[in-house]
């Protein structure tokens, strides 16, 4: 599958236009969400790896890429309404959703609100409740904000977007036990062994309260097993999907 051949288009929400590259296909559907301050261009060496007859949505979340980067606060449940609002208006309520980190975090609020999607795919998932009281306790939560930020802004990400994101309250969207109980979905949950921005053991967490969630680790990868080992990712993906 080739990104340079998806097709452009955008989605009108009441927060904002969503872009999105889409890629039809007569097999499973997929919505591709990235991580902090990235685009649609991340997933660029995964899809090489996917066969031609799945039907993929990559999207620019709001405030990033080539969508709408409105003047409101970026909290994770206002991504999930724009998202929310992209699944309904694209007839995507049978799709997968595979979210990255930040993204993770949207799908992953997402499935615990009561809408519909086929099955739900976590990489190296951000907003586990734990993680940001581990950061606090620890007195790392502002030299984490500051590399977070440094490393989209190399990128070309949206500073108001990121300050807005970094610095919302965002203990209010954090994924604690009970939310996580309510996903009832199929869950794989994918993780790099060295990941070092997210570590495992939230993972793990995520994998004990998720019921019926499997829980796969990519060795030699860190935070981003979808450009580290595309292949490796694909396959899980393509197995899971396959199971349905």
């Amino acid at each position: 599958m080739d990104y340079e051949m998806f097709e452009d288009g955008f989605s009108h929400t009441s927060l904002g236009a969503i872009h999105f590259k889409h890629h039809p296909g007569t097999g499973e559907k997929l919505i591709f969400l990235h991580g902090l301050g990235g685009t649609t261009l991340v997933w660029k060496r995964l899809m090489e790896e996917m066969p031609d007859d799945l039907d993929i949505y990559l999207i620019d979340l709001l405030g990033h890429g080539e969508s709408d980067a409105p003047d409101i606060d970026y909290t994770v449940s206002a991504q999930f309404q724009a998202l929310r609002e992209f699944i309904s208006l694209n007839n995507n309520g049978n799709s997968y959703l595979f979210g990255h980190s930040y993204g993770a975090w949207v799908a992953a609020y997402y499935a615990t609100q009561p809408y519909t999607c086929n099955g739900l795919i976590l990489e190296d998932s951000a907003g586990v409740k734990e993680e940001f009281e581990d950061a606090a306790s620890s007195g790392t939560l502002d030299s984490s904000r500051a590399a977070l930020m440094k490393a989209a802004l190399e990128f070309g990400a949206n500073e108001r977007v990121l300050r807005s994101i970094l610095y919302s309250n965002y203990i209010e969207d954090a994924l604690d036990r009970s939310m996580l109980s309510n996903i009832k979905q199929r869950t794989m949950l994918l993780w790099g062994a060295n990941d070092s921005v997210v570590p495992l053991k939230y993972g793990m967490i995520l994998n004990s309260e998720i019921k019926g969630s499997a829980l796969e680790i990519i060795p030699d990868a860190g935070h981003e097993p979808h450009y580290e080992k595309p292949k490796e990712v694909a396959d899980a993906v393509l197995r899971f999907v396959s199971k349905a």
